[in-house]
């Protein structure tokens, strides 16, 4: 009779090991170097600057009076549930069933079953979060019980959700695309739906509050099911050092014991979905050498969907035309079902009010354009952050660009198009609903929105920026270790820098205008934005001239 084998083996956890010191060894090579050096010190008096404020506050108790932690803390539940929909909508888990060629060549030559691969790639992940957990947990102490409670609750939260986006990625095998295709949708929907349909709770006499918001949505009947299994990290998250503090972390590793059986529950062929993703990339790759671009197809059929050839216009026109072209094939129902929801919301405010007329607030109905401003740019800013859009796709690829007969500034211009798609397209979503319910005249209504249009440029212009005068992405590719959510962080970091002129540019033109106009609302959203356009073409030259120095090819 044949023994039990376990689910971890100990070559793949001395593989960990090695993935481990080969980081800290790659780390310590950088910092005998100068640019090295200054960028560690760079990181480290950046990420200082960060912590040091939350530990003397928490010390001090100076925020303590600020709505703002108090509500972070306490809607974690909510953050978790909106974090899951969109990570399982997204299929992010299906990067966790990818492997290097070399680690492919390593893990499935042995004789490891599916769950101790399973086993590795999440050794790798919780490795990882280690240093992050502890790091966002400063940030959490103003809110928090104690610094072990909010390092626990960052910790077996981020891994909780990291099961669940797991286990839908390592279902494939046993559901049906259709199945989960709707789950992922229907998942979504519904937190959406809650999100929008908890907005009236937001307002008050004083106007809207985000906090009043978040909280009332998910304490809410609707938002207290849906968050229910996620209200133990909250309360972990407040808990003080004591008896309350284990008895919510015996709650919270329950709860992520539970995920990770039903992981291992379900995993019936981790190891073909590695080949899979390995197969995958390589396809990916010959068909970037080939000059052919988009997402793979998991069949044959080509997309009906064709967009009319833009104009020669320096060479801007065929590099904006891909980039329009592969973005609206890559998110083109994401964004065809946002503007489908924003038209629905839209219509369902027009309507709700002849049969109740005071559920929407005459403060609503004032600010809902600023507020549906700033609520399409954390969404289009989030959603853009990590797309492989613009000067953030493969080096192979940019350089494939660089070779076209075109000066770098065209190409530059041109790769703003797949970014400014996502982001106008998000932008009027929430611009629809706003627009059903205003109360302001529509001049000052198009001054605002069209104040957003050039902040969604200013912010495509920081990405391509960034990413074209240095390797910092914001979601770094490859198997997890210690130094990728600092690699994260500084991207972050440089991303703010880059913005800052054009902020900076916007705010003088804003105040200049206010000053001017006794605090004309509708000439001061044209001032902002056209301050925000003035500083764009410097930039863009900046940008291709990184691009035409820079070495671009890299190895896979």
């Amino acid at each position: 009779m044949s023994e039990r084998r376990s689910i971890i083996d100990p070559a793949l956890t001395r593989l960990t090991g090695v993935l481990l010191k080969s980081a800290l060894r790659q780390l310590a090579r950088h910092l005998k170097t100068p640019s090295g050096i200054f960028v560690a010190l760079m990181v480290v008096g950046t990420v200082g600057m960060g912590l040091m404020p939350m530990i003397v506050a928490s010390q001090t108790g100076s925020l303590d009076d600020i709505k703002m932690y108090s509500t972070v803390t306490s809607t974690v539940p909510l953050m978790m549930l909106v974090i899951v929909a969109m990570a399982v909508y997204f299929d992010i888990g299906q990067q966790i069933t990818e492997l290097r060629p070399p680690e492919l060549q390593f893990v499935l030559a042995g004789p490891f079953t599916d769950h101790q691969i399973l086993s590795y790639r999440l050794m790798t992940l919780a490795m990882t979060w280690v240093v992050s957990s502890c790091l966002m947990a400063v940030f959490a102490l103003p809110g928090a019980g104690s610094y072990p409670s909010a390092v626990l609750a960052i910790y077996t939260g981020g891994m909780t959700v990291t099961a669940l986006t797991t286990l839908h990625a390592i279902s494939k095998p046993v559901l049906n695309s259709a199945v989960r295709a709707l789950f992922a949708s229907a998942l979504l929907g519904a937190v959406a739906l809650l999100l929008i349909t908890s907005l009236p709770l937001g307002m008050s006499d004083a106007g809207f509050s985000w906090q009043a918001w978040l909280l009332g949505c998910q304490s809410s009947t609707l938002g207290s099911v849906m968050t229910l299994p996620f209200m133990a990290f909250g309360k972990l998250l407040r808990a003080p050092l004591g008896i309350a503090m284990l008895g919510w972390t015996g709650a919270c590793l329950a709860t992520l014991m539970v995920g990770f059986g039903a992981c291992y529950t379900v995993n019936v062929g981790f190891a073909e979905l590695a080949v899979e993703g390995v197969s995958r990339k390589q396809v990916r790759i010959q068909r970037i050498r080939s000059g052919q671009f988009g997402r793979i197809k998991k069949t044959e059929h080509r997309s009906t969907w064709k967009l009319a050839e833009f104009p020669w216009w320096g060479g801007i026109g065929p590099v904006a035309w891909h980039q329009v072209t592969f973005a609206v094939r890559r998110n083109g129902k994401l964004l065809f079902g946002l503007v489908c929801l924003g038209l629905v919301t839209g219509l369902v405010l027009v309507i709700l009010p002849f049969f109740r007329p005071e559920i929407i607030h005459a403060h609503f109905r004032e600010w809902s354009m600023p507020i549906a401003m700033m609520a399409s740019t954390y969404l289009g800013f989030l959603l853009t952050l990590s797309q492989p859009i613009g000067m953030a796709m493969t080096p192979k690829t940019l350089t494939w660009f660089r070779m076209l007969p075109c000066r770098p500034i065209a190409i530059v211009i041109g790769m703003l198009a797949g970014q400014l798609v996502i982001l106008f397209a998000i932008r009027f979503a929430f611009v629809v609903v706003a627009a059903f319910v205003t109360t302001r005249g529509l001049g000052e209504n198009l001054a605002v929105l069209a104040a957003g249009f050039a902040l969604d440029l200013a912010y495509a212009s920081a990405i391509n920026l960034v990413t074209a005068a240095t390797v910092l992405r914001a979601m770094p590719s490859g198997t997890p270790d210690v130094l990728q959510g600092g690699r994260a962080m500084l991207y972050m970091f440089v991303l703010g820098i880059a913005l800052i002129p054009s902020l900076i540019v916007a705010g003088i033109a804003g105040g200049t205008a206010a000053v001017m106009t006794d605090m004309d609302r509708q000439v001061i959203a044209i001032a902002v934005g056209a301050g925000l356009m003035a500083c764009q073409p410097l930039i863009w030259w900046a940008t291709a001239v990184f691009f035409r120095d820079r070495e671009l090819f890299q190895g896979d």
